[in-house]
This record gives structure tokens, C-alpha cells and sequence, in this order.
């Protein structure tokens, strides 16, 4: 809580072939805002985040500001204070594919962003497994999976499970 705009592992710009994977991301806080989890920030590219475990960051698990053709895959997320999952700048070209990931929340909101941040731009998103361990409806912005999938076309595959954690609060 004593820094902001940051994460347990912060990209930076261009860094093709680079490979964030098994890493144990958790307690992130930001001051003013950020402590994100996986956080690729300015312009990072050709980054692949795969099975990773994030948890209990003051903000989303994973955060895009904006870059191309990055890969997170076969993470779990799980617990982010405000958010889950955060999309802060809609671009043209392919931004990141979000893809066979686990996310897991207490909180009222997956997604961080206007719909604006979610309806445009290019990224792919499928096959994840979505879970509120509070009980809550799982929403997209403000639609549930059905909605979400029908009016931006993504998350095929995806599902609303539990994914059976044997001890999610630890």
C-alpha cells in the first residue's frame, strides 16, 4: 500500500518471447490506485502469462493498459479487492487472448472498465471458468455469460462453475 500503478509482475513495452509462468502473485496493494497481479502496462507485447496463481491484489489479477499480442492462459485469479479482470484501453489490433483461466471472486464485479473499455477493440477471450464464492450472479458489466457471449462474441467455451477448491479462502 505504499506505491501506486504496479503490480506483482509489471510489463513494460515491447518484450516479445518473454514468459511469465508459475509464479505465486499475492497481496498486492496499491496506494492511490493499482496492485494488480499480472499487469501489462505502456505498450507490452508478445508477452505470454500461463499458470500463474494471483490472489487478494487491491485491484484486478490481471490488468491491460494497452499492447499487442499478448497470451494469458492457464492462470487462476482469484480475490481482487475492486475487480478481476481489467481492460483500461480498447485498440484496433489484437490486444492479448485471455484464455483457459480460472476466476474466482468475492467482490460484486469481474470486470473492470466501461462497456466501452469491453465492446471495442480487438482480444479474444474462451474457454475460462468464472465463480463468485459469494453466492452473487457472475455479470459481465452488467449482462450474465449468455448476454455477454451473444452481444460481444467471446468467451466461447467458457463457463459458470465452481471449480471445487478445496479451501478457496486459503
Amino acid at each position: 500500500g505504499v506505491l501506486s500503478d504496479m503490480g506483482g509482475v509489471y510489463l513494460l513495452g515491447r518484450a516479445e518471447g518473454t514468459t511469465v509462468s508459475h509464479n505465486y502473485v499475492h497481496h498486492v496493494a496499491g496506494f492511490r490506485y493499482g496492485g494488480w497481479g499480472l499487469y501489462t502496462d505502456e505498450g507490452s507485447t508478445g508477452v505470454v502469462m500461463e499458470q500463474n496463481l494471483v490472489h487478494d491484489t487491491t485491484n484486478a489479477g490481471f490488468h491491460q493498459h494497452y499492447g499487442k499480442w499478448n497470451r494469458i492462459t492457464n492462470n487462476i485469479f482469484a480475490f481482487g479487492q475492486l475487480a478481476q479482470i481489467q481492460r483500461s484501453r480498447p485498440e484496433k489490433h489484437a490486444s492479448f487472448d485471455f484464455d483457459h483461466n480460472i476466476i474466482m471472486w468475492q467482490s460484486p464485479k469481474l470486470l473492470d472498465g466501461s462497456w466501452y473499455n469491453w465492446d471495442t477493440g480487438a482480444y479474444e477471450m474462451f474457454n475460462n471458468c468464472y465463480w463468485n464464492t459469494a453466492g452473487l450472479p457472475v455479470q459481465f458489466i452488467d449482462t450474465d455469460l449468455a448476454g455477454w457471449q451473444k452481444r460481444t462474441g467471446r468467451d466461447e467455451g467458457s463457463i459458470v462453475a465452481d471449480p471445487k477448491f478445496a479451501d478457496p479462502a486459503k
